[in-house]
């Protein structure tokens, strides 16, 4: 039977309804919520909650911490995702040799991505501990360091414990999908370059990098906007200590929101984090992903 248009509008329409409402309900209303938040002075400390107009975002873009934690967020998020997205692509590049036995590297380090962040996060701070960590008895014991070092109570050590978490946890994303698009590569021609005298490093560059480019760049946004969200890792380490050094935008909005319960300036944050985000991804796509032709 041949439906008409409108016969397949209402049954096109009634497939779609229950992910539109589910989007609606779970997406739409709460940042629509959050936004509206936003210009209100909204607490659970006040009787009453009322509109304020821009008084939220005046007041954070003129709050020097607010800065600081934009700048350790672009600062940590930004490094982790390019030594996630180089380390993964390296060692997708050695798994797509073919050598014996890759399959089970390939299986065991996609584990760590499976793994909770909590657990995740436990973990760091046990290598990272100040007084029992492997890591400092591992640099006493090769005599880098005379004193263990105080990782999550120093400013700039603390930052790189982070990197290095967020790191270690995206790495296996980052290589999994590496794979799947080197592996997408025709090797025809990989064969008519090296034919041609092309070396293997000139082979990478000029034909396998821009063939998987926008693979990567893409990868690597989606996990840069991922890491945006995280709160377990620095929440659990250092609680954004030390002097806010790893505060990112996700644990100040939590903090703004349940440590001093200001709902208004928490959503002016998120707000404000989401037009950081939508400006960063347009720009990003625009510059270093190249559209089909």
């Amino acid at each position: 039977m041949i439906l008409n248009k409108r016969a397949r509008f209402v049954f096109v329409s009634f497939l779609l309804l229950p992910s539109v409402l589910l989007v609606a309900v779970f997406i739409i209303y709460p940042l629509a919520n959050g936004v509206r938040l936003s210009f209100t002075n909204a607490s659970p400390l006040r009787p009453l909650t009322r509109y304020i107009g821009l008084e939220n975002y005046i007041k954070l873009l003129s709050d020097s911490t607010f800065w600081e934690v934009l700048y350790n967020s672009v600062l940590i998020i930004g490094v982790s995702t390019a030594l996630s997205l180089v380390v993964g692509f390296l060692l997708a590049l050695a798994l797509n040799t073919g050598l014996r036995g890759t399959w089970v590297f390939r299986t065991a380090i996609f584990q760590v991505w499976v793994v909770p962040w909590i657990a995740a996060t436990i973990l760091w701070g046990w290598l990272f501990n100040s007084e029992y960590g492997i890591i400092n008895y591992t640099l006493q014991q090769t005599g880098l360091t005379a004193e263990p070092l105080s990782w999550l109570a120093r400013p700039a050590l603390a930052q790189l414990v982070m990197i290095l978490g967020f790191v270690w946890r995206t790495i296996p994303f980052m290589m999994v999908v590496s794979l799947a698009a080197l592996q997408g590569i025709p090797q025809e021609l990989l064969e008519a370059a090296a034919i041609d005298g092309a070396s293997y490093l000139k082979r990478l560059r000029f034909v396998t990098i821009p063939l998987v480019r926008n693979v990567l760049l893409t990868v690597g946004l989606l996990q840069a906007v991922r890491m945006f969200q995280e709160i377990t890792m620095p929440w659990v380490l250092t609680q954004g200590g030390p002097v806010n050094a790893t505060t990112t935008l996700s644990l100040h909005a939590y903090k703004l929101a349940f440590q001093r319960w200001e709902f208004g300036l928490s959503s002016a944050v998120g707000t404000l984090w989401l037009v950081f985000l939508l400006v960063f991804a347009v720009i990003y796509m625009k510059l270093l992903v190249r559209e089909r032709e």
